[in-house]
């Protein structure tokens, strides 16, 4: 049988589902919905657990919708699992991430692609991108200001490592150089990558 918990994250609605249909997840949501539509009209949802990986896109799409329907703000993109390797609790991703669109790692992240200008990325540990960063990137989010977030060309709106926040200046690089961000002090420095 189905079955979907719901818990409050980080401001968010975390949807975990466990294997079912597709067709008993929507009867569960739309159940739920009905139910209690204050609670979630308006909130910013989250899809993660193992049923996911039993349903196409198409069918992830359709339960995206009925939160749309009802209200509901969708913080995450469900990314097929050929697109996405774990190894430990690091997460590597293989496309590009789209603006809108937020991943989250319990370990470190590495993204063979870019990051468009409003996709959202945080991780336990770092964030290493093989492409451009231009969104918001936030490494050691649990804390952790040893963390560094690494990129080919790092243009984000914003970087974050443990409480440190750091925006961008607005400046453009014509020519980009890998570049590396790290906290010194209360600071987050960015400096060119030198292997």
């Amino acid at each position: 049988m189905a079955k979907i918990d719901i818990k409050g994250v980080n401001k968010s609605l975390v949807f975990v589902f466990s294997n079912g249909s597709v067709e008993e997840y929507a009867a569960l949501l739309k159940n739920r919905f009905e139910n209690n539509q204050q609670l979630f009209k308006g909130s910013p949802v989250i899809f993660q657990g193992t049923g996911l990986e039993q349903l196409s896109h198409d069918d992830v799409a359709a339960l995206q919708r009925l939160c749309l329907d009802y209200g509901m703000i969708m913080h995450n993109v469900h990314t097929p699992v050929r697109e996405l390797k774990t190894a430990g609790e690091d997460l590597f991703i293989y496309r590009t991430l789209r603006s809108g669109q937020n991943l989250h790692s319990e370990g470190s992240m590495i993204i063979w692609g870019d990051v468009h200008e409003s996709a959202e990325v945080t991780a336990a540990k770092d964030v290493i991108v093989l492409g451009k960063l231009e969104g918001i990137a936030h490494a050691g989010c649990y804390g952790d200001v040893s963390s560094t977030i690494f990129a080919l060309d790092l243009s984000p709106k914003q970087l974050r490592i443990g409480d440190k926040i750091s925006r961008a200046s607005g400046e453009y690089i014509k020519n980009p150089v890998p570049c590396i961000a790290y906290t010194e002090g209360a600071n987050i420095c960015i400096k060119e990558y030198r292997p």
